[in-house]
């Protein structure tokens, strides 16, 4: 009886499971099942095999391309008709030059004859043991005040105020100031200038005084300034420096270009850093806290210096720092001994360092004239006007770097990534391939549910029928 039933119940599954395939939405298995005749059967199983091939070869490849998370880069010009006008950052290039650094440097004086003079050893030896002996304040006394550096300045035609201007400290140039960087000098909010023409006179012009004190000239050939462009939000150490010479006036025309990459596994980036709470990095919150955009390379440096003062108990001087610990002293031992070892210890900081995905970058085209001759000259010593504020009439015009900064064009770059293959993508790609060759769409899928839930059944109502008759017995 048992046999019987198996028998029985086989059977009924068997024509549930060829009922569903026989009126299948697909084309190859149903035709197998429905042929009589025998070379009909054998030509739809070869045509069968041979789709359900391709088919397999192309799904596999389709989902080989998606996970190569390849991207299609999109490169447009955009015209903007008011742009924000970048932060101009400016330094004088010596980082001592006022009579307190004489002073001071004047008890180093008789050590610079065992330094030799074509290197930076004695600036940077002297720079170490003031600092270790001093206790820097900001603005420092060694660098130039801004109302020395400033001689003249006037934005689309105004002459600026100096109270918009804000300070920063730069471990090279030490005392350098800022014009439009969203803060005034008392560190207080202020709105961002803009431009809406691509001329000369609708940017920036300053004349800087780059004077450096007579007594302190043999530390350095160079005389001159620094000036970083760049984003409101960017670090200036995090950009290209350009330097302006005396008796030239330099011309920067600025064009922008935003970029913005996809996030992992896309690329190397990650997506959203401009939130201090989205990764769980000491060092990456310590950027955020200390300044005003992330950046990965500025989070690599607090790594650099973290190291040394477990290591060293001191920081690097030459290298941004946000911790309050002394500077390394000049050709310290183990801080030259931690140097040599920055690369594996980079290694280690980049898992602790997201990568930004997008940015704002400034090019830069540059032409400069010689600037003055004696008859201007002369008329700037004999001017009287009420705006003689703005400029020092005792500068040597020998002292003097006009540097005019202005937009090239409104117009800017814009580079853009999407993902070649989306997930909707792939989804089409491997339906529209299943579908070519087999007929199968989404709902095929669901006649293998219906298979299923037809031998469920089944086996259910034999159990029903099993204890029937276990209870008539």
């Amino acid at each position: 009886m048992d046999l019987k039933k198996n028998t029985k119940s086989n059977e009924k599954i068997k024509n549930a499971i060829i009922d569903v395939i026989q009126s299948s939405s697909s084309h190859g298995i149903p035709n197998i099942f429905k042929s009589s005749n025998i070379s009909i059967k054998l030509m739809w199983i070869l045509f069968t095999l041979i789709s359900a091939g391709l088919c397999a070869f192309m799904v596999v490849d389709n989902l080989m391309s998606y996970f190569k998370f390849e991207v299609t880069t999109k490169s447009r010009v955009v015209f903007e008709l008011v742009a924000e006008f970048p932060t101009v950052t400016f330094c004088n290039i010596n980082y001592f030059t006022s009579d307190y650094s004489q002073e001071i440097i004047e008890n180093y004086k008789e050590f610079q004859k065992y330094y030799n003079p074509l290197s930076d050893y004695f600036k940077l030896w002297v720079k170490s043991e003031i600092m270790r002996h001093n206790k820097p304040n900001y603005p420092n006394n060694f660098g130039d005040s801004l109302q020395k550096m400033i001689v003249y300045c006037v934005y689309k035609g105004i002459y600026c105020d100096q109270s918009e201007f804000s300070y920063f400290y730069h471990p090279i140039y030490g005392n350098c100031y800022q014009f439009n960087s969203g803060y005034d000098i008392n560190k207080k909010k202020i709105d961002l200038k803009t431009s809406f023409s691509s001329d000369k006179l609708d940017g920036l012009k300053l004349i800087l005084n780059i004077s450096v004190h007579e007594g302190l000239k043999f530390m350095n050939p160079n005389l001159g300034a620094v000036i970083f462009i760049h984003n409101h939000t960017t670090y200036p150490m995090m950009v290209d420096e350009t330097t302006v010479a005396p008796k030239f006036e330099t011309n920067i025309a600025v064009s922008r270009t935003f970029y913005q990459s996809q996030p992992k596994p896309y690329s190397n980036c990650d997506g959203n850093t401009h939130d201090k709470n989205n990764y769980h990095s000491e060092l990456y919150k310590l950027v955020h806290e200390n300044t005003k955009g992330y950046s990965h390379i500025l989070c690599y440096y607090q790594c650099i210096q973290k190291r040394l003062i477990d290591k060293c108990n001191c920081t690097m001087d030459a290298i941004p720092s946000f911790y309050s610990s002394n500077n390394c002293p000049f050709n310290d031992d183990c801080s030259l001994r931690y140097l040599s070892d920055i690369p594996y210890s980079l290694k280690n900081c980049v898992e602790k360092c997201p990568l930004k995905c997008e940015g704002k970058l400034f090019d830069k085209t540059i032409s400069f004239i010689k600037y003055s001759n004696p008859f201007f000259e002369t008329s700037l010593s004999n001017y009287q006007g009420n705006d003689s504020i703005y400029f020092n009439q005792t500068v040597n015009s020998e002292d003097l770097a006009v540097v005019n900064i202005f937009y090239k064009s409104l117009t800017y770059s814009s580079t853009t990534e999407n993902p070649t293959k989306t997930v909707i993508d792939l989804l089409s790609s491997i339906g529209g391939v299943s579908g070519l060759f087999l007929g199968c769409s989404l709902l095929t899928f669901v006649e293998l549910i219906e298979i299923l839930m037809k031998i469920i059944l089944v086996a259910k109502e034999n159990n029903k029928i099993f204890e029937k008759k276990l209870i008539l017995k």
